[in-house]
């Protein structure tokens, strides 16, 4: 302290107050220009994380408008031996057979996946199982 009771500008690491030491501002300056490297480097990060996101939506969209279109072709043949039977069976027995057989694959798709589930997620797998099982049950 000074004699009029004000703090001396001069520090105890011999540097004064206002300019700070050699070594304390190169420390300083180095610590500033890391963060300001981290700081380009993570926006950089982000940048190039956003563009692969956006190339692969764009992906998943081609991807669901090709199964989308697959599946209507799919749709349009099998449905070549429908019209066909038609001519030997009536319009309700076709319909119950298709509805079996559609019935029939969704409980094996169902009863498949459920497997793959519990051995995918052995935690909770008899309770996701229970769930999935009273979900279908409620539906059918």
């Amino acid at each position: 302290m000074s004699e009029d009771g004000e703090h001396d500008p001069v520090t105890q690491s011999g540097g004064t107050a206002t300019g700070g030491t050699a070594t304390g501002d190169f420390l300083s300056q180095m610590v500033r220009d890391l963060g300001d490297t981290v700081r380009r480097e993570v926006e950089q990060l982000r940048t190039e994380a956003s563009e692969r996101a956006a190339g692969g939506a764009k992906a998943a969209r081609l991807l669901a408008g090709a199964g989308a279109a697959g599946a209507v072709g799919a749709i349009a043949v099998g449905s070549l031996p429908i019209l066909a039977v038609r001519r030997v069976m009536p319009g309700w027995a076709i319909a119950v057979g298709v509805a079996a057989g559609t019935g029939a694959l969704s409980f094996a798709l169902t009863r498949r996946g459920l497997a793959e589930l519990g051995a995918a997620a052995p935690v909770n797998a008899s309770r996701i199982r229970d769930a999935a099982r009273d979900a279908v049950r409620s539906v059918v």
